[in-house]
């Protein structure tokens, strides 16, 4: 790559970050006239959404389900007929005493969820959980769902932030959730067929270093030395690079730096077994299933590819063993989840190896250019997001899932969401 000279502007706009709300920025401000230049680390666009397409059917190494009906992604489904499937919520639950249907404990929980408030000081969900009266069994469970749903260390994640996602799921029926047939990434394809490609040039591969600015003037700088200019710069990229310091701002962003400290990046690690058949629908209990609870140690939830056809089995790990997964090789955390599995299943792992055409999994955690999954407030920080998406200067820009203001951070929508606020800040600007 020949470097642009710091004397020309490259574009109109700069775009750090080739995922959902970058793609979705270029597609507003291209369609708006606007020259943007898209800058990715990666060697692909979509972030955090990546689909692995084996020779039969897709295997989502990323985000996998679409939560409620969000006009964000229901428009662009509708818009491109992206065929969806709607998933039943047929949840089996496991402990020393055996198999159980988990709507009792599901009920429990969402009983123990609507006493969190926001009238009372901001405090973590684990004092919350010791202050509030619940049977022991639905409190271990919340933990579970704090750490799996939320990607999220209980001892830390706001009950103010909790309760605004509550509500924000309940605008959007999120009692429904989808799943794309032909993989997620047919939503990065729909996102970026929006965009005018005579106004916006991509470039992949292309590591940004460092975000040089003043009022009116951007200067980013790769790794690779190139320089790139324009009046505004949209910055995109995970919560993770960003509190990483993977990206140098000068002059620094104060303001910046104390709504990073107000929020946090989630851990979990995740294997997806691939199948010649769907073996355990011998198993009359596990006709239909959609999720299994579990007490493993290891993985302890997993869940099927239903209503889709697929034989896959995704195993989901959180809290330290997510953590104590990065230090894995891919072929090291398949086999491990393949002894959870057995185990939780009752069989001999060398009959389930038999049964699996392969595993796939991808390091979230280390991966440069994420660095953990999605975001989350830590107790206190309930508006950091909102303060992390503020402009500065009417040059820099922030979008991306934890810049999400409203209960939608750590969502594919909510990066469309805040993609497209971005741009509206930009033009109007």
């Amino acid at each position: 790559m020949t470097n642009t000279s710091p004397k020309t502007p490259s574009a109109d706009v700069l775009i750090l970050g080739a995922g959902a709300a970058g793609l979705t920025a270029a597609g507003e401000l291209s369609a708006a006239g606007k020259r943007v230049l898209l800058l990715e680390g990666r060697d692909r666009m979509g972030g955090r959404i990546f689909t692995h397409h084996t020779a039969e059917y897709p295997v989502e190494l990323g985000a996998e389900f679409i939560h409620g009906r969000s006009p964000e992604i229901f428009e662009l489904v509708k818009q491109a007929n992206l065929q969806l499937g709607a998933i039943e919520w047929n949840v089996l639950r496991r402990d020393g005493n055996g198999w159980h249907a988990a709507g009792e404990i599901l009920s429990g929980m969402d009983g123990l969820f609507e006493k969190m408030s926001t009238d009372q000081p901001d405090q973590s969900f684990q004092e919350f959980l010791d202050q509030v009266t619940a049977e022991p069994e639905v409190k271990e469970q919340a933990l579970g769902f704090i750490e799996g749903f939320h990607a999220a260390d209980p001892r830390r994640i706001s009950v103010h932030s909790l309760v605004r996602s509550n509500a924000a799921d309940q605008e959007i029926d999120s009692d429904h959730q989808f799943r794309f047939v032909h993989g997620y990434d047919t939503l990065v394809k729909s996102l970026s067929e929006r965009i005018q490609w005579r106004c916006c040039e991509l470039q992949l591969n292309t590591t940004v270093t460092e975000v040089e600015w003043k009022p009116g003037e951007t200067l980013l700088r790769t790794s690779s030395g190139a320089e790139f200019r324009a009046p505004r710069a949209i910055i995109t990229v995970p919560l993770g690079v960003l509190k990483s310091g993977g990206i140098r701002f000068s002059p620094r962003l104060a303001e910046k730096e104390t709504a990073l400290r107000g929020l946090e990046m989630g851990t979990v690690g995740r294997a997806n077994l691939c199948f010649k058949r769907k073996f355990w629908e011998d198993q009359p209990r596990f006709k239909n299933l959609s999720f299994l609870f579990t007490d493993d140690p290891h993985f302890r939830v997993w869940w099927t590819s239903n209503p889709l056809p697929f034989p896959v089995l995704t195993g989901w790990a959180t809290g330290s063993y997510a953590r104590a997964l990065s230090k894995f090789s891919p072929k090291q955390v398949i086999r491990q989840a393949v002894e959870s599995l057995a185990n939780i299943l009752e069989m001999e792992p060398a009959l389930l190896n038999s049964e699996m055409q392969g595993g796939f999994t991808h390091d979230w955690q280390s991966d440069p250019f994420a660095r953990g999954t999605y975001s989350y407030a830590v107790a206190g920080g309930s508006d950091a997001g909102r303060e992390l998406g503020v402009p500065v200067a009417q040059t820099l820009y922030f979008a991306g899932e934890a810049t999400d203001s409203g209960g939608h951070n750590g969502t594919v929508h909510g990066a469309i969401a805040s993609g497209k606020r971005a741009a509206k800040e930009v033009l109007s600007s």
